[in-house]
């Protein structure tokens, strides 16, 4: 089952970054967990501006940095009312992207909580570039928080899992339901379509069953639901909102496959659109948090 025990959550110090941080404490709130913030300095974005570092003057600029880090990490703590016994500050320097990806996969983290702006942004049109690669290359699940909305979410309700029927949308599934039982939340499996299919209805029958990828997915409330849309990511926003969907959960490999420098269009655009916080899931942790559920299917495929 997963479980949210260790809770990655990379910031700049920026307003959007503090509300990441304010969802993640939120999930925390239900499970034993650490809550680790990670700082970045990538040199010429450092907030200190900047400073010609060279064999003489690295010490001193590190310490310069992980001071002022230092300095903000106590302000947050205080300002946000987290625990300091269960939240802890990692100052790392290098590409911000590459830095957390690492972090989170070698010292197995169960979760990435990141804003989709403030970290690299490039546009306010396009979710931040920095975001975009941890989505892209991070094998560890990743939450990403939208900034800026009228009502931060508090709750865990309502969950929607999106699936194009895939082995690696499917793996979602049992992400969604364990993280439904941790809040109370009912599930909403969506399908989407194209136009041409007259039948929609018939793909009901198609859905996986749950149970086969959690033991206690029958105690949850799922409802399944079928849409017809020329881009699946118009559905799945909307339905989002009529929902009042509190988290969206889906799958990154999914059949329409993976940009070379994007992650898949779909969930990018669900991620850019979306005012609900976007819990991506990358299909090689699967093996290591379900064995039993996947042994048969990856027999022959280590990497």
């Amino acid at each position: 089952m997963y479980k949210l025990e260790r809770i990655l959550c990379p910031t700049d110090f920026s307003a959007a970054s503090i509300e990441a941080i304010r969802f993640a404490s939120f999930l925390a709130k239900n499970a034993a967990y650490h809550l680790t913030l990670i700082y970045v300095d990538e040199h010429e974005k450092s907030p200190l501006g900047f400073f010609e570092k060279d064999e003489h003057t690295s010490n001193q600029y590190h310490e310069l940095v992980s001071g002022f880090a230092q300095g903000k990490f106590a302000e947050i703590v205080k300002q946000e009312g987290l625990v300091p016994e269960q939240t802890s500050l990692l100052v790392r320097f290098g590409t911000a992207y590459h830095e957390i990806v690492e972090v989170a996969e070698v010292n197995r983290f169960s979760l990435v909580v990141i804003a989709t702006e403030g970290l690299g942004r490039s546009s306010p049109h396009l979710i931040g570039r920095t975001v975009e690669r941890v989505v892209r290359l991070c094998r560890t699940p990743v939450i990403t928080v939208k900034p800026g909305q009228e009502k931060p979410t508090k709750k865990i309700e309502a969950i929607l899992c999106p699936t194009d029927f895939s082995e690696y949308s499917n793996f979602a599934i049992p992400y969604a339901v364990s993280i439904a039982r941790t809040y109370g939340a009912r599930i909403i499996l969506l399908h989407v379509t194209d136009l041409t299919v007259q039948h929609p209805e018939a793909l009901l029958q198609k859905f996986p069953d749950p149970r086969f990828y959690h033991d206690e997915a029958d105690k949850i409330h799922i409802e399944k639901i079928v849409g017809r849309d020329v881009e699946p990511e118009n559905t799945i926003v909307r339905l989002a909102e009529e929902y009042r969907v509190d988290l969206i959960v889906i799958g990154t490999h999914g059949a329409r496959g993976m940009r070379r420098v994007q992650i898949g269009n779909t969930v990018e655009e669900v991620v850019r659109r979306t005012a609900s916080p976007v819990l991506t899931i990358t299909h090689p942790i699967h093996k290591a948090l379900f064995p039993r559920r996947f042994k048969e299917d990856y027999a022959g495929n280590e990497t």
